[in-house]
């Protein structure tokens, strides 16, 4: 006997109909979830929104990479960590100094990586190379450029 069942119809949420309206959502594992209309909009944007944030992410991190090596006569190493609500870039001079022209490139890179990608909040630091893991976890961080140093054993 062949099947005459047609897929059912999908169900259209509109936020300015449905907005305030209650949907249950029943997983398989029988945990039970109520949301309004609204909220169920704003979940599926939010999970757009992750997708272009990870696009975003990368085209930060290739960026800053290019930046480093570009400048490969002051950067030693540069690592990435989240920070809080940042990301933040943990950048080591060549020098064993404080680099203050180096500081200046960064200040210059921090405004553009704010106007260039929507990632939320950046920061960006200048810390000594031999002195990275007390700043941020160098076997959580991400290294953009360079080598991190190896993280201290305790």
């Amino acid at each position: 006997m062949t099947d005459t069942r047609t897929s059912p119809e999908p169900v259209r949420i509109s936020e300015a109909r449905d907005g305030e309206r209650p949907y249950v959502i029943h997983p398989e594992d029988d945990d039970l979830f109520v949301r309004t209309g609204k909220q169920v909009i704003e979940a599926c944007r939010l999970g757009i929104s992750l997708q272009l944030w990870v696009e975003e992410f990368k085209a930060m991190l290739r960026h800053v990479s290019d930046w480093a090596g570009d400048r490969a006569d002051k950067v030693r190493a540069c690592c990435c960590a989240p920070h809080g609500a940042s990301v933040t870039f943990f950048v080591a001079p060549r020098s064993e100094q404080f680099d203050f022209d180096l500081s200046d490139a960064m200040t210059e890179l921090n405004a553009e990586l704010v106007q260039r990608f929507n990632v939320g909040p950046v920061e960006l630091h200048q810390v000594p190379w031999d002195e990275m893991d007390r700043f941020l976890d160098i076997r959580m961080a991400r290294v953009v450029y360079g080598e991190a140093p190896s993280p201290v054993e305790t």
